[in-house]
């Protein structure tokens, strides 16, 4: 399982027009349930007035992936899944698009919904700036002070990075470890006789 994926650097804009109703659309990377509520209400604050925002998300990877999509109002399946659609189909990963609709008074129908908000997430992607990240889990780990050279040690042959050590009757470490390199860490940390790490 590779912890490499593709997801947009800033934030990338679009804009359709479909019989006078116009929908604006902005992409963004996401890491966090937060950043997607954040970044829905940063676009309702640039984007007064629109009739509709609707969006969708996909945010992590493999067992963990999360993908959601919301029509806001439209009619169901017309807005968020073409939008999600547009993010599956450019193989991104923690990447979310906002598309606002400003109501031009003629109605679209479901069919000419669902291909306008698709058209303008894919033109948003087509837009973006791409870039290749990589998946990260925070781990902490208690461990006894005689082990904490070790248990840096192993991190960092890994390509890990310890981020906080909080110094207490017994030290917890938190480590930054890639996602495919998360499971040999807890068995070498498991093979000196720690069994205790929490993820989040």
């Amino acid at each position: 399982m590779s912890s490499e994926y593709q997801t947009i650097v800033g934030i990338a804009t679009a804009k359709h027009v479909v019989k006078k109703s116009r929908f604006f659309g902005e992409a963004s990377a996401i890491n966090s349930q937060d950043a997607v509520k954040k970044f829905v209400v940063d676009v309702k604050a640039r984007l007064r007035q629109a009739t509709h925002y609707c969006y969708a998300y996909s945010l992590g990877n493999s067992d963990e992936k999360q993908e959601y999509a919301t029509d806001a109002g439209e009619p169901a399946h017309s807005a968020g899944p073409p939008i999600l659609a547009a993010i599956r189909a450019a193989g991104l990963s923690n990447t979310m698009i906002v598309v606002a609709r400003y109501y031009g008074g003629i109605n679209l129908g479901i069919g000419g919904l669902m291909r306008a908000y698709g058209a303008c997430a894919r033109t948003c992607l087509e837009n973006a700036t791409l870039a290749t990240q990589v998946f990260y889990h925070n781990l902490h780990v208690n461990v006894p002070y005689c082990h904490i050279g070790t248990v840096v040690k192993l991190c960092k042959r890994l390509g890990g990075q310890v981020t906080n050590i909080a110094y207490g009757e017994t030290p917890n470490i938190t480590i930054e470890i890639q996602q495919n390199e998360l499971k040999t860490f807890q068995a070498q940390l498991q093979s000196i006789g720690i069994t205790k790490t929490e993820l989040n």
